[in-house]
């Protein structure tokens, strides 16, 4: 299904436990509003799971390598494949064998939109962060995949 997909982010309800791990609304979404996956607003780890999105999606836009993006609370993943001049994005809500058939959403994409809204995504989070001083591995990790346009080098 064609649909123009995009990583979102909201800034509300995001917070930061005692332990410094910032949790908050993370999703994949086309314009349909009934298209999103997990869901909408899905809580979830939006620094760690953007600071290994980036670098993998950077990848294949550099080198056609498939990216395997993971949301960190429960299982639910993606995977992000070149499918000519687009990306192919397929969701599925289990973490072992993945094929076109169990996947629950499927969207083609455009590649830099797709990766320039997960670039969006991070900087926004991360500026809240900073503006807050919740600084830790994981913001530094986030910074480091968002600066380094070397795919490698920000993994």
């Amino acid at each position: 299904m064609n649909g123009d997909a995009r990583v979102h982010v909201s800034l509300k309800n995001i917070a930061r436990s005692d332990r410094g791990v910032v949790t908050g609304p993370i999703w994949l979404a086309t314009r349909e509003p009934s298209h999103a996956f997990p869901e909408v607003e899905w809580s979830d780890f939006p620094v760690v799971a953007l600071g290994s999105w980036i670098p993998a999606l950077r990848r294949l836009s550099a080198r056609g390598e498939a990216a395997d993006c993971h949301f960190m609370d429960g299982p639910y993943r993606f995977t992000v494949s070149a499918a000519g001049n687009d990306w192919r994005v397929a969701c599925f809500e289990t973490r072992d064998t993945r094929s076109a058939t169990n996947a629950v959403a499927e969207w083609v994409t455009t590649p830099g939109n797709f990766l320039e809204s997960a670039i969006s995504a991070g900087t926004t989070v991360l500026g809240y962060c900073d503006s807050r001083s919740w600084w830790s591995d994981d913001t530094e990790r986030l910074r480091t995949a968002l600066a380094f346009r070397d795919p490698e080098r920000a993994s």
